[in-house]
């Protein structure tokens, strides 16, 4: 049985590979061919407009491969389950074409048994991604938050910070921030009581986070403390020096409401040092997203599992008729699960949110692989 299982994985990780590739290719060379202008824009304004075509060519695609090469990991992430299930299909289907799988059963062997060392490698593919997912993307962030009005720059470029609410009721805002250093420029700090009213404002010339003592560093720190009076109005007091001040929108939390999707690039340590804070407003998302990237591996191995009866037979079948059955119910299933899985629902607990499709699928899953005849 090890030949077989070797033989079979063999072959579902080689049409894995090279549906990916494929994949992989023919989206980036689409995006490259739509932003071809922008990515010889660059080269022109590196090389000058005296340069020839091939030298601007070769910068060109040296821009190319530094914007998308990143993104093949973030690739990796989200179409890793759907590509599986690809590969599934074109491994059965050759093994069905020339006769293996009956070949499989004259030799005693159950196809139940044959299913196992796709269900192998699965999982395998699932425990790549959570490899992906806590030490590869999360150093690649700042080049996968790049647009392409910045096709050539090292990260993402800075971008202002309106006066942002953290969870004591301070606002915090700064006309640049960068977060690849983690630098603030000039921030402006507004401290309130429970009464919404001003009682210190903070201003400095450039914020740097301490991610141990979870602050920021202020440099030329000024803080202007803010009497009310009652009857008497409102008295500013005389300025003093200031060097820190702790908040909970570390630059981790500021990346996120800027950019949306960078939940999903952060490191399960992240995200838990985020999670320090007990107020954190983002903290259902947080949870969502480290809980749903475990509860993915367990969601691809049951959908193969969904998807195996449709290839996994004893007798020569309609593949074709098979495959669209096939895709008919697994991109609408894997749509809907993604969806339970990253919007919240009412009344129900992140970690339960993200694992519901796992409870959901499972007596599906093993109902339908019961199914297969053998």
């Amino acid at each position: 049985m090890r030949i077989i299982d070797r033989y079979i994985m063999k072959r579902m990780v080689v049409n894995f590979i090279l549906l990916f590739l494929l994949l992989y290719l023919f989206a980036t060379t689409i995006d490259i061919i739509l932003n071809l202008e922008q990515f010889d824009d660059v080269a022109r304004s590196r090389l000058g407009d005296d340069a020839g075509f091939l030298k601007r060519m070769f910068v060109s695609l040296g821009l190319a491969l530094n914007f998308h090469g990143p993104q093949f990991f973030q690739f990796y992430a989200y179409l890793h389950g759907l590509v599986a299930i690809g590969a599934l299909g074109f491994t059965l289907s050759q093994m069905s074409r020339h006769r293996e799988l009956v070949a499989m059963i004259a030799s005693g062997v159950s196809l139940h048994r044959a299913s196992f060392p796709v269900l192998w490698v699965v999982a395998g593919l699932g425990v790549l991604q959570l490899v992906n997912q806590e030490f590869i993307m999360p150093r690649m962030a700042p080049l996968l938050l790049r647009t392409h009005e910045q096709i050539g720059m090292a990260s993402t470029s800075s971008f202002p910070i309106a006066f942002t609410l953290d969870s004591s009721g301070a606002l915090l805002q700064s006309p640049g921030f960068d977060p690849v250093t983690g630098v603030l420029e000039a921030p402006s700090i507004i401290v309130r009581d429970d009464r919404g009213r001003t009682v210190q404002r903070l201003r400095a010339s450039e914020g740097v986070w301490d991610q141990d003592q979870g602050c920021w560093l202020l440099a030329d720190g000024v803080r202007v403390d803010v009497v009310h009076s009652g009857e008497q109005g409102t008295a500013a007091m005389r300025p003093q020096p200031v060097d820190r001040f702790t908040t909970d929108l570390s630059p981790n939390l500021l990346t996120i409401r800027r950019f949306g999707q960078f939940t999903g690039m952060l490191s399960s340590s992240q995200i838990g040092d985020m999670l320090e804070s007990p107020d954190v407003r983002e903290a259902d998302t947080l949870l969502r997203s480290r809980y749903s990237r475990w509860a993915t591996v367990l969601v691809n191995v049951l959908i193969v599992m969904i998807a195996l009866p449709f290839f996994m037979h004893r007798e020569p079948v309609k593949l074709i008729m098979r495959t669209f059955a096939c895709i008919l119910l697994v991109v609408p299933l894997y749509l809907i699960v993604g969806t339970f899985m990253l919007i919240p629902l009412p009344g129900i607990s992140p970690a339960l949110g993200a694992f519901l499709p796992v409870i959901v699928l499972l007596p599906i899953a093993m109902a339908r692989f019961g199914w297969i005849r053998t």
